[in-house]
């Protein structure tokens, strides 16, 4: 079971005290890399033996860690507080199956009040950190552990940010709804991972690739950003294509950006060359991409 899951499950078992004791742990996290009890008392007001029995509690689940020099909150806790937030705001009100799970992310499908299915992403950037920190030392470092939720906060605000302003260009990507520090909710795409699909799922390959560059000339030419990482692992079909994953996008002044524009063009380019035998050029196709030409060399040998 994921953490993200195990949220899910203890979510409702949670008194007012426990919300309380996490939420003083997140919030002194910014000022201690492990949160000394009496720090967790004051921010509190609750007796020293209220703050162990809920931290007691909290660390039976799985939401918390004891370190060196006090407690710490780990992934699974991070968890708790984006998933319960949603939940208050009525965004969603029941987790379902897994999406997928990559090196720095687990997906899931959820639901909201009205019954709208839409999925959530967390962040998990230092997964194998946390684990070989884990495995390999009687207590976690703090200091690791803080960078790391910091780092997948950041990453999830990113790409909120990206979502945004890909929508406003016109790229097909998923709709944004709302971010709770490191996990996005978006809109379901019932597409399939361009490298799951088979030859005879693509009706028309060069079709799609013309359709999948127009997508990145809308990112560079209206909102002057380079996606960064866009390969067969992160396009979406459903008959057309969609744009997933964000995070790493820059804009058009960022001074790798000319070179992370041409990787993703080559990137998808190698893909149907291999997949579907489609040639491209990569000059005349920068050239679309960034608004300098109009044509598109395609052709399908």
């Amino acid at each position: 079971m994921s953490s993200a899951q195990q949220a899910a499950k203890s979510i409702r078992d949670l008194e007012i005290e426990d919300w309380s004791v996490l939420k003083a742990l997140e919030k002194s996290m910014a000022i201690h890399e492990s949160v000394p009890l009496l720090r967790l008392q004051k921010e509190t007001g609750y007796y020293r033996e209220q703050v162990e029995f809920r931290l007691s509690r909290l660390n039976y689940w799985g939401f918390v860690m004891k370190s060196r020099y006090g407690y710490i909150m780990n992934t699974a806790g991070l968890d708790l507080l984006a998933l319960h937030s949603f939940v208050e705001k009525g965004l969603i009100s029941g987790m379902g199956s897994s999406v997928g799970m990559g090196k720095e992310s687990d997906v899931f499908n959820v639901i909201n009040d009205s019954g709208q299915n839409s999925v959530i992403k967390f962040y998990r950037i230092g997964r194998t950190s946390f684990r070989s920190t884990r495995k390999n030392r009687t207590y976690v470092s703090a200091a690791t552990q803080h960078q790391w939720l910091s780092i997948n906060v950041g990453a999830a605000q990113k790409e909120a940010e990206g979502l945004t302003k890909a929508a406003e260009a016109g790229v097909r990507v998923p709709h944004f709804i709302a971010r709770d520090r490191h996990a996005v909710l978006m809109s379901k795409v019932d597409g399939m991972m361009l490298f799951r699909c088979k030859k005879s799922d693509v009706d028309d390959p060069p079709k799609l690739l013309k359709e999948i560059f127009a997508n990145m000339k809308l990112a560079y030419t209206k909102a002057k950003m380079v996606n960064g990482d866009i390969s067969e692992y992160n396009i979406l079909y459903d008959g057309e294509p969609w744009i997933i994953d964000w995070p790493q996008f820059v804009l058009d002044s960022h001074a790798n950006a000319k070179e992370l524009l041409q990787r993703d063009i080559l990137k998808p380019a190698a893909f149907f060359k291999k997949r579907y035998g489609i040639e491209t050029d990569a000059e005349s196709t920068l050239s679309f991409v960034t608004g300098k030409s109009r044509a598109l060399k395609i052709l399908q040998t």
